[in-house]
C-alpha cells in the first residue's frame, strides 16, 4: 500500500487547532480558578466560623452561670440576669442549629445534650437566686441591727447595772455582803457575760461560711441563750432600782435575735443551705462547661484541619491554628494568674506551676512569630505588649507567692494556737477561779487552798473585790478574744487601727484586774491565772504579736490582688485581640482565592499553553515550508 500523502496545508491547520486547544485549555483552567462558584474541593470556612462562635458562646455562658449570688442582687437585676442567661443559651442553640444544618449532626447533637444539661442546672441556680439574695440581705441587716443594739445600748446597760450593783454592795452594806446580795451580783455579772457571748455568737451565725459548722454554732447559741433566758426570768421580778430600765427589754431583743421571727439561726441555716446547693450546682456547671468546651474545641480543631487539607488553604489553616494556640495558652496563663494564694496552696507545687506558666508564655511567643511571619505584624505588636505585661505580672505573683503562702499558713497556725490556748488553758483557769471564789464566799471552803484561816471572812469586802476582778477578767477575756479573732478576718488595712483600739481597751481592763489578782488573789485563785492572762495580752502587744502579723500579711495580700487585677486586664486585652484577629482571618478566608497563595501555578499553566501554541505554530510553519516548495 502506498504512503498516505498529507498536504502541508492540512498539517498546518491541524497543528494550529491543537495549539488553540492547548491555549484555550490553559486559559480555561485560569478562568475556572477565578470562578466564585464553590466546588467540592473548597473548605467549609463556615464550619470553622460556627465552631469558633460556639467556643466563645460556651465561655460567655460559663461566666454568666458561675456567678455567685450576693446581697446586692435585686429582683430587677436578677430578672435581667435570667433574661441574659436565656439569651446566651438561645444563641448557643442557634450556633448548634447552624452546625446541624451544615451536616455536622453528631457534633451538634453531643454539644446540644451538654447545653441542655447546662441550661437546666443554670435555671435551677436562677430559680433560687432571689431567695438566697433576700436572706443574705436580711441576715446582714439583722446582724448590723443586733450589733448596733448590743454595742450601743445593751452592753452599756448591762455594764452600768453591774457597776451600780457592785457599788451598792461596797458602800451600803457595812463590812460584809449577804449571800443573797452576792448571788444577785454574781448572776448579774454572768448575765453581762451572756450578753457579750450571745451577741458575738449571733454575729458568728451571720458570718459563718461553712455549712459543716451549723450544728456547732446552733448548739453554742442555744446554751448561751438558755442561760440568758434563765437570768431574764430572775431579773424580770427584781424590784431593785439599781438595774438599768432598758436591760431586760434589750436582753429580750437579743434572745429574739436567736429565736424570734427573723432570727439569725434560721437565716444561717437557709443561707448556708441555699449557698451550699448553689455551690454544688456551680461545680456541676463547671464540669458540664469543661465537657462542652472540650467538644467545641475538638470540633474547631477538626474544622481548621479540614481547611488545611484543601489545596491552597494550608497557609490560612496554619495561621488559624497559631491564633487558636495563642488563645489556649492565654487561657492557661489566666487560670494560673487569677488564682489567689491560700493557706492550703501547696508550696511544693509552686515550681511546677511556674514552669507551666513559663511554657505557656513561650508557646504564646512561638505562635505570635507565626502570625507575624504571615503578615499580621500590627496585631502581633499589640498582643506582644499584653503578653509582656502578663508575663511580668505572673512572674511577680510567683515570686511573692512563697512569702504570702507562708504568711497565710502562719496566720492559720496562730489562729489554731489562740483557740487552743483560750479554750484549754486560759478560760478554764479563769472559770475555775471564778467558781471557786463564789464557792468559797458561800461556804468558806476553797478548792485551791487546803487550809483556810479560821479568822477569815468569806463575805468580806476584800473577798468581794477579788470576786469582782475575777468577773472583770472573765468579761474582758471575750472582748479581747473577739479583738484577736478580727485580725484573722480583716482584709482592709484601714481596719487594723480599729481592731487594735478594741483590743487595747479590753486588754487595759484585763491587765488592771490581773495586777489586782496578782497582789490580792492569794490561794483562792488558780496559780496559772495571772501568768496565762499576761501571756494572752502579749499576743496583742508583745513581740511578733497578731497585729504585727496582720500588718505584715495584708500588704502581701493587697500586692497579689493588684497583680492579679493587672494580669486579668492584660489577658482580657490579649484574648480580645486574638478574637479580633480570628474574625479577620475567617472573614478573609471566606473570600479567599486558594491559588492566590501559590500564584506561579496558574502562571505556569498559562505560559505552558502559550508556549505550546507558539511551538505548534512554528512546527506547522516549518512543515509547510518543507512540503510546499517555493514557486519558481
Amino acid at each position: 500500500m502506498g504512503r498516505l500523502r498529507v498536504s502541508a496545508r492540512l498539517a498546518t491547520i491541524t497543528l494550529v487547532v491543537l495549539a488553540l486547544i492547548a491555549a484555550s485549555t490553559a486559559v480555561g483552567w485560569v478562568v475556572a480558578g477565578d470562578s466564585a462558584t464553590p466546588t467540592d474541593d473548597e473548605p467549609d470556612i463556615g464550619a470553622v466560623t460556627t465552631a469558633l462562635a460556639v467556643v466563645r458562646q460556651v465561655k460567655s455562658l460559663a461566666d454568666a452561670a458561675s456567678v455567685r449570688t450576693n446581697a446586692g442582687m435585686t429582683p430587677e437585676t436578677l430578672a435581667e440576669s435570667r433574661a441574659s442567661m436565656e439569651a446566651e443559651i438561645d444563641a448557643l442553640n442557634e450556633q448548634l442549629d447552624a452546625l446541624q444544618a451544615a451536616g455536622y449532626e453528631q457534633a451538634s447533637a453531643t454539644m446540644r445534650e451538654l447545653t441542655n444539661d447546662l441550661a437546666q442546672t443554670a435555671a435551677e441556680i436562677e430559680r433560687r437566686r432571689l431567695a438566697l439574695a433576700e436572706v443574705l440581705r436580711e441576715s446582714e441587716r439583722r446582724r448590723q441591727e443586733i450589733i448596733a443594739m448590743t454595742n450601743w445600748e445593751l452592753v452599756p446597760a448591762s455594764v452600768a447595772s453591774e457597776d451600780d450593783v457592785f457599788a451598792g454592795l461596797i458602800s451600803d452594806r457595812g463590812d460584809a455582803v449577804s449571800p443573797d446580795d452576792l448571788l444577785r451580783y454574781s448572776r448579774l455579772a454572768l448575765m453581762t457575760q451572756q450578753v457579750d457571748q450571745g451577741s458575738v455568737l449571733l454575729e458568728v451565725a451571720a458570718r459563718q461560711p461553712n455549712i459543716a459548722f451549723i450544728a456547732t454554732v446552733e448548739e453554742n447559741i442555744d446554751l448561751v441563750m438558755y442561760q440568758l433566758s434563765d437570768s431574764l426570768e430572775v431579773f424580770a421580778e427584781d424590784t431593785h432600782q439599781d438595774l438599768d430600765p432598758t436591760l431586760i427589754p434589750l436582753s429580750r431583743e437579743l434572745v429574739d435575735g436567736a429565736y424570734g421571727e427573723a432570727n439569725m439561726i434560721d437565716m444561717m441555716k437557709i443561707r448556708l443551705g441555699l449557698g451550699a446547693q448553689e455551690a454544688r450546682d456551680i461545680t456541676a456547671i463547671d464540669g458540664t462547661v469543661a465537657a462542652l468546651q472540650a467538644e467545641a474545641a475538638a470540633f474547631l480543631t477538626q474544622a481548621v484541619d479540614s481547611v488545611g487539607s484543601v489545596d491552597g488553604y494550608g497557609g490560612i489553616a496554619e495561621v488559624l491554628n497559631a491564633a487558636l494556640a495563642v488563645d489556649q495558652h492565654v487561657g492557661s496563663v489566666a487560670a494560673v494568674a487569677t488564682a489567689r494564694s491560700a493557706p492550703t496552696t501547696p508550696l511544693g507545687d509552686l515550681p511546677a506551676t511556674r514552669d507551666a506558666a513559663t511554657a505557656d508564655i513561650s508557646g504564646i511567643h512561638q505562635n505570635l512569630d507565626i502570625l507575624d511571619a504571615a503578615g499580621h505584624g500590627d496585631a502581633v505588636a499589640r498582643m506582644r505588649a499584653s503578653v509582656d505585661q502578663t508575663q511580668a505580672d505572673v512572674e511577680q505573683i510567683h515570686d511573692g507567692r512563697p512569702e504570702l503562702v507562708g504568711a497565710l499558713q502562719a496566720a492559720e497556725g496562730q489562729r489554731a494556737q489562740l483557740r487552743a490556748f483560750f479554750d484549754y488553758q486560759l478560760r478554764p483557769a479563769v472559770v475555775s477561779s471564778l467558781d471557786n471564789q463564789l464557792y468559797y464566799m458561800l461556804t468558806g471552803r476553797s478548792e485551791f487552798a487546803e487550809d483556810v484561816p479560821a479568822d477569815s471572812d468569806p463575805l468580806s469586802h476584800s473577798e468581794l473585790m477579788r470576786y469582782r476582778h475575777l468577773t472583770l477578767v472573765f468579761s474582758s477575756l471575750f472582748r479581747t478574744f473577739s479583738g484577736f479573732i478580727i485580725t484573722f478576718v480583716i482584709s482592709e488595712p484601714t481596719l487594723i487601727a480599729e481592731a487594735e483600739e478594741r483590743f487595747t481597751t479590753a486588754a487595759h481592763r484585763l491587765e488592771t484586774s490581773a495586777a489586782y489578782l496578782e497582789r490580792e488573789g492569794g490561794s483562792a485563785v488558780h496559780p496559772q491565772l495571772v501568768p496565762l492572762t499576761r501571756q494572752f495580752i502579749a499576743l496583742g502587744d508583745g513581740d511578733d504579736n497578731l497585729f504585727d502579723s496582720l500588718r505584715y500579711r495584708l500588704p502581701l495580700i493587697a500586692q497579689e490582688a493588684e497583680l492579679i487585677a493587672s494580669s486579668r486586664q492584660a489577658t482580657s486585652a490579649l484574648q480580645a485581640d486574638v478574637n479580633t484577629l480570628l474574625d479577620d482571618l475567617l472573614q478573609a478566608a471566606a473570600t479567599l482565592d486558594p491559588d492566590a497563595h501559590d500564584p506561579d501555578a496558574r502562571a505556569i499553566v498559562l505560559v505552558l499553553g502559550i508556549v505550546a501554541a507558539i511551538a505548534t505554530l512554528l512546527i506547522a510553519a516549518e512543515v509547510a515550508r518543507r512540503r510546499d516548495p517555493e514557486p519558481a
